[in-house]
């Protein structure tokens, strides 16, 4: 390459990196915006202090809107802090006959719960294979952020909600994981894609 194209390339470069200083850009890079967070975790779950410490960390990162799967355990005691809460949130339902083989008393807490969600989205009429998989993905799609409460099992304790896990890492969220087996918060930051200077 002639020298003065290597000048030439060195000038462009020096023009992107050195607007003010090589660290003090007069226009800042895009920063990511947080507006809605889904919620997933095991079924057996049932302390709601730390389901409440996930949304709280999503509120602190700005986020205006919840989704949530309705399943028994992490996802309605989330339900309960958001109308608690007086958050706004999606009931996010796989199937109509979602709670047909549930007890009694669960069938009822969850219709109140439906009753006061701020909107409901229900996906499918009835129950068949791969509804309860299509709602998760239906919700990573449209989130944010995953509020997960996973072991990490590799048991196998994880199931539905270890799926949830791996695509909502695949879709690249940022990730407030509980880990409930070792009593403490993660944060999984996304992935950032290289900035590209030409």
């Amino acid at each position: 390459m002639a020298a003065s194209n290597i000048s030439a390339l060195q000038q462009r470069v020096n023009r992107s990196l050195n607007r003010k200083t090589q660290y003090n850009f007069d226009e800042p890079f895009d920063v990511k915006e947080y507006h809605t967070a889904m919620i997933t975790g095991h079924r057996w779950f049932k302390y709601d202090l730390k389901v409440d410490k996930l949304i709280t960390m999503a509120l602190n990162q700005g986020v205006t809107k919840f989704l949530c799967g309705m399943a028994l355990g992490t996802d309605q005691i989330a339900a309960e802090i958001l109308v608690r809460r007086k958050l706004k949130w999606t009931a996010v339902i796989p199937c109509a006959d979602q709670h047909k083989l549930w007890k009694p008393h669960q069938q009822s807490h969850y219709k109140k719960l439906l009753e006061q969600a701020t909107e409901q989205r229900c996906l499918y009429q009835t129950y068949s294979a791969g509804v309860m998989q299509a709602r998760n993905q239906w919700m990573v799609n449209r989130s944010d952020i995953c509020l997960a409460v996973f072991s990490g099992d590799p048991h196998g304790v994880g199931g539905g909600t270890a799926t949830t896990f791996k695509m909502a890492r695949n879709r690249n969220l940022l990730i407030y994981q509980y880990i409930p087996a070792e009593s403490r918060f993660v944060i999984l930051e996304p992935a950032h894609q290289q900035l590209s200077l030409f």
